[in-house]
This record gives structure tokens, sequence and C-alpha cells, in this order.
């Protein structure tokens, strides 16, 4: 037998992917539902990225305001899908900042990366990511890379995106931007949180 906890806090850092149809109530609605406790927080602003959290006193607050059981960090939405090169200088070394004061605040916090998706129709300025299924590609590494350079781990939800588009075309994962996550699609991303944490 497998045993989950029955109760947990859960920080989320993130931007419009995680505050759009409220990803953390939905997930707290999910755990409620199956009868379990959760506390859950956010600190989020619109395509903020992890330079701008470590810039953001209000991040560093919300951090230490508990000890967390988990904190989620979620990038901006293309950054992770760079050239690695441009990852490893732009992104991975606020990932860590933010790590080193989430494990700083309380060492048996566990960081996990909210592995986004890719755009419906992938990102036209760079022919890698040009497709849903280039961009999902890259985005899925980077989140691995980095979790593991942050000793955390990863909310694949960009991978449970990925099948659904494959195995039930029918579901509209995406708003009409073709970028943020739909009502479904946010529910998706929720399930997924709920089965990582």
């Amino acid at each position: 037998f497998l045993f989950g906890q029955d109760s947990a806090t859960v920080l989320f850092i993130g931007n419009s992917y995680t505050y759009v149809n409220d990803l953390p109530g939905m997930l707290d609605s999910i755990v409620d539902a199956q009868g379990d406790y959760l506390w859950v927080d956010s600190q989020t602003q619109g395509g903020a990225n992890f330079q701008t959290h470590v810039g953001n006193a209000a991040t560093f607050t919300k951090i230490k305001s508990k000890a967390w059981d988990y904190v989620v960090l979620q990038a901006q939405s293309q950054e992770p899908s760079f050239p690695d090169s441009q990852v490893d200088t732009e992104t991975l070394p606020y990932a860590e900042q933010l790590a080193d004061s989430v494990y700083a605040n309380h060492v048996c916090s566990e960081v996990l990366m909210f592995m986004t998706w890719g755009r419906e129709n992938g990102d036209p300025q760079w022919t890698p990511i040009s497709t849903f299924e280039g961009m999902n590609s890259r985005l899925r590494s980077a989140y691995l890379r980095m979790a593991d350079s942050v000793q955390g781990s990863t909310s694949p939800v960009g991978s449970a995106w990925r099948y659904v588009r494959e195995t039930y075309p029918s579901i509209q994962l995406y708003a009409g931007d073709g970028s943020h996550p739909s009502y479904a699609g946010t529910y998706l991303a929720a399930c997924t949180f709920y089965a990582s944490i």
C-alpha cells in the first residue's frame, strides 16, 4: 500500500498561470472533497519570472510566514523553453535563490517545480519551440533540470497536459489566447498537484 499525507501546507509562487481560475483554491477544493486538509497561500504577479520574485520583498515575506511543507515555483511561461545557456544565466540562478530561501526558512520544506505546458500552437520566436510538442518537451526538460539543481521535485502538469491533448482532444485545456489555462486546464493542473502532494 502507498500512503499519502492527509494534510499539508502549500505556498504557490508564480504568475497568471497560477492565478487564472484560482489554481490554489481549486486544489484546496479537491483536497477538501477527499476529506483531507490543505493550508494554501500564493504570491503571484502577472508575467513574473523567478528574477521578478527574487526582487520582490513580498515573496520572501510569504516564504518566511510559515514552515511550509511545499513551496511551488512556477517560472514565466516561455523562459524555461529558451536555449539552455539562456536558462542557465537568466532563470536557474533565481530558482536556486528562491529554493535556498525556502530551505533556510524550514529545512523540511519541499520545493516543487510547476512544470507548465507548451502553448497551443507553440512559440514562433525559436524553431525548437514553434510547435506545442517542441515547446512542451523543452519545458519538461528544463523543469526536471531545475528541480534536480534545487534538490526539489516536479509536479508534471505539462506531461499531464500532453497526455490529455493526445488522448482526449475534445477537452479544451486552453483559454482563447492559446496560452493560459481554461477552467478544464486549471482543473487538470490542480489534479496533478493533488497527486504530487
